[in-house]
């Protein structure tokens, strides 16, 4: 039965997907199923490795499985025999999707052998590369993509986060281009190959590392890229019950703060209005003002107040505080259900929201083989019914070229003779964007084909645009690549009515404003909507538009406390979390904002070809509160904790899967690797590849209970064996023997690795205002899609006049007249 806030139709309803991911990529089919997809699971006898996985519930059924195959149908296939790979093959012709997570599943030869099927292989390093063989987990990923060397403090080890990150974010990057693919497979009737890697997806949400450290290298500049905790810009301090995460970047920020300080005269001169000039302070003047005003207030008290003064702050929360808080249970963050048969309790209730309806959980995730019957009795029928619509899309797609015409769609040439096509070619997108969130998802399909308008005003420009300095920055160049942008001013009455007319051009809008503020100036959805009935337009705001905290201001840093993210981002014993400097998960955010927009334009695609005379679909409201994509990702630890109070903590560098486990420092000036020994085949392998040693052959360590008993010994031993080698040289003995290990990487590695550079993933792009910089690549290869086109951003109001000509028809003394007026603004060049 579907929950009581679950729309009637999602809008992937009618695709159907085949899922055989373990452990990396399962999340990416779950997400698709929150939008309507029919996702079957195929099992091997047993059940999928990952129903073995910890968390655990008290009986032992598992936690990550439950939460990242909800939603999902099971049958069992034993695809070792004839006979299983007939009956797969069978499943495939009657779907749309294939999601695959092993570098030997044949991903390329299924992809060939079922031309309508759309393949999304979702491995650590891809299909190809120097490192396609390597073994890894998901600490082994968040390693060598480049988010560890962010993390923690000096003086102790890198801190590895909570939950899934890296394959959670790779597999939010693969739902996106799984439905990019169908997108364009509606206007060519083909399939393709998508190869995914892990590590370039967790590499392109590094908080433009890349960039960043490429500029200041080239320039002369110095990119100081070791870790240093939350740092200065994003700290944390005690209070009376625990501590809080404050941020105070602008001007305006400062001002509020230093009033709620009492006006100290040390720090009243306008030089401290820059954050650069508070940073020299910080540690000897601030600080220790910000420590005795916090003393004695709660963690709640001090952020209900800092924000209504207008300064960002958020607590730093307990997984036993989030579940029950007013502001979750309002925007029924979680609902009482069902995760796993038998095992009831506190489940995450999903990323989305649709015209204000919840589109996430509907049921438990199968038991093995659950569906078996019911799946396979149906299979030759949906076979049938798919092959006529790939006919009938293949016969259209031959029409509209013929008569080079697409009416409801976006006009793009099917690709032919091998021909790669981008698939957002036609696609129109408004980018009201700030920060990290909406940009990151205007970047995704600007770089495949969309013509994206970035919408901004020098009343207000993107901060991000300023950090360094000037109008151009290379975190903004990273995410504003590809787009053209226009300077109006919607408040200017001449600016407003030039938006609306763009809206009625546009497919698309995206904006992450602050709660109210598309109201405020008469851009809400309702208004556009009726304006352009076929309008979607995604919206994510900090902590959602609903609820206590709705008006909450803040940044990706404080999405963490107050998902309950930083409190578990720590070492065992707790303390003040040490924190990590990036802003995570705004990139993340924004890929999930790309998903939902996509998947809701395709239902409207769907409605145009399922109309008859001529109807065609309307559009939708999607919103991504961007707390609750974090909330969502921990599902399983809040769901162990609801099951077992007082259960899920700070587990730091450890695993319950298996010892050793951790992050050990190696030769050179912090350099580290990431070892992960996973069951007693791992340990025999990494018995051998360093050498058999004595303490090794202890009878204690020779299983996993007392590898992980003994871990602080074990510890102790294989750091004095890393000390003495490279990371590079740790992580390639250990591969050699099959162990997943992994350096940990910084961006000067990722640039020059020889994996990174043989799967392209380091991009150099010209761009004026800071000359070349590397910029992050794809995450994936695809064999009916081009590489990402890759341009510089634009400076504010560079395509202005462009725009009003080619989109408006405007002329230029139109154009003119609304300079002049205010309502419109060009580039400063």
């Amino acid at each position: 039965m579907a929950h009581p806030q679950m729309p009637t139709t999602r809008p992937l309803a009618g695709i159907r997907i085949i899922d055989t991911t373990e452990e990396r990529g399962e999340l990416s089919s779950r997400i698709l199923a929150d939008l309507g997809a029919d996702v079957i699971k195929v099992e091997p006898a047993g059940g999928a490795s990952s129903r073995r996985l910890p968390p655990y519930a008290p009986d032992g059924t598992s936690l990550y499985f439950a939460v990242r195959n909800t939603n999902k149908r099971s049958v069992i296939i034993d695809r070792s025999t004839t006979d299983g790979r007939a009956e797969f093959e069978t499943l495939l012709a009657g779907a749309d999707v294939w999601v695959c997570s092993h570098v030997g599943d044949g991903a390329a030869a299924i992809a060939a052998k079922f031309g309508h099927l759309v393949v999304t292989s979702i491995t650590d390093f891809g299909l190809t590369g120097p490192y396609r063989d390597f073994v890894a987990t998901d600490d082994v990923m968040v390693s060598m993509g480049g988010m560890l060397a962010r993390s923690g403090n000096l003086g102790m080890p890198p801190l590895l986060p909570p939950g899934s990150l890296a394959y959670d974010v790779s597999s939010t990057t693969a739902a996106f281009f799984t439905l990019a693919a169908l997108w364009q497979r509606r206007r060519t009737g083909h399939g393709q190959l998508l190869d995914v890697s892990v590590m370039q997806a967790v590499a392109q949400i590094t908080d433009w590392s890349v960039p960043n450290y490429s500029y200041l290298a080239a320039t002369g500049g110095f990119y100081y890229q070791i870790r240093y905790g939350s740092g200065p810009v994003y700290p944390m301090y005690p209070c009376a019950d625990g501590y809080v995460r404050l941020i105070v970047l602008s001007p305006r920020q400062w001002r509020a703060m230093r009033a709620w300080l009492g006006e100290p005269e040390v720090v009243q001169d306008d030089y401290f209005d820059s954050l650069p000039a508070r940073m020299q302070v910080q540690a000897d003047v601030l600080d220790p003002l910000y420590i005795d005003l916090f003393k004695d207030y709660t963690a709640d008290e001090l952020a209900d107040e800092a924000q209504r003064r207008g300064v960002v702050m958020t607590p730093v929360l307990k997984p036993a505080q989030v579940a029950s808080l007013p502001h979750y249970v309002e925007r029924g963050t979680f609902v009482d259900g069902e995760a796993a048969e038998g095992v009831t309790g506190k489940v995450a209730s999903g990323f989305f929201e649709i015209d204000g309806s919840r589109v996430g959980y509907v049921h438990r995730s199968p038991s093995a083989g659950e569906h078996s019957a019911e799946v396979l009795a149906a299979q030759v029928v949906a076979a049938e019914v798919l092959a006529a619509q790939v006919l009938a899309a293949q016969v259209l797609a031959a029409e509209v070229l013929a008569a080079d015409v697409l009416a409801a769609e976006p006009r793009a040439a099917a690709p032919a003779g091998g021909e790669r096509a981008m698939p957002f070619a036609g696609l129109n997108v408004l980018d009201m964007g700030h920060g990290g969130v909406g940009v990151e998802a205007g970047r995704l399909f600007a770089e495949y084909g969309a013509d994206v308008i970035k919408v901004e005003t020098k009343t207000y420009p993107d901060f991000i645009r300023m950090v360094s300095g000037g109008m151009m920055s290379p975190s903004f160049m990273s995410s504003s690549r590809t787009k053209r942008s226009l300077g109006i001013n919607v408040k200017v009455p001449s600016g407003l009515a030039t938006f609306k007319r763009l809206v009625e051009w546009a497919d698309l809008v995206i904006e992450n404003t602050s709660t109210g503020t598309m109201a405020d100036m008469g851009t809400d959805y309702q208004t556009l909507k009726a304006i352009n009935p076929r309008l979607v337009m995604v919206s994510s705001q900090l902590m959602g538009s609903r609820g206590p905290w709705k008006n909450w201001i803040g940044y990706g840093p404080n999405t963490r406390p107050a998902s309950g993210m930083s409190h578990l981002w720590n070492f065992p014993g707790g303390g003040m979390p040490p924190g990590s400097g990036a802003i995570h998960p705004d990139h993340l955010v924004g890929r999930m904002v790309a998903v939902g927009a996509l998947a809701s334009l395709l239902g409207r695609s769907a409605t145009d070809d399922a109309g008859a005379g001529g109807t065609r679909g309307v559009g939708a409201h999607v919103e991504v509160a961007q707390v609750e994509s974090i909330v969502n990702l921990l599902g399983d630890l809040f769901l162990k904790e609801s099951l077992e109070p007082g259960s899920v903590h700070p587990e730091g560098n450890r695993d319950q899967r298996g010892a050793p486990w951790g992050v050990y420092q190696c030769s050179g000036e912090e350099r580290w690797c990431t070892i992960t020994v996973r069951d007693d085949a791992d340990w025999a392998r990494f018995r051998t590849a360093v050498g058999d040693p004595d303490w090794a052959a202890a009878p204690a360590y020779q299983t996993t209970l007392g590898r992980r008993a003994g871990a602080d010994e074990i510890d102790a031993q294989v750091s004095a064996w890393t000390a003495e080698r490279t990371d590079r040289d740790v992580m390639l003995a250990l591969q050699a023997a099959g162990v997943p290990a992994g350096m940990m990487m910084y961006p000067t590695d990722l640039v020059a690795d020889d994996h990174s550079l043989a799967r392209d993933f380091p991009r150099v792009v010209d761009q004026p205002g800071l000359g070349e910089v590397i910029l992050e690549g794809a995450a994936f290869e695809a064999t009916q899609m081009p590489a990402p086109l890759i341009t510089p951003a634009p400076m504010l109001g560079e395509h202005t006049r462009e725009i009003c000509r080619e989109v408006l028809a405007m002329t230029d003394i139109e154009i003119d007249a609304l300079i002049a007026d205010g309502a419109l603004e060009e580039a400063d060049l």
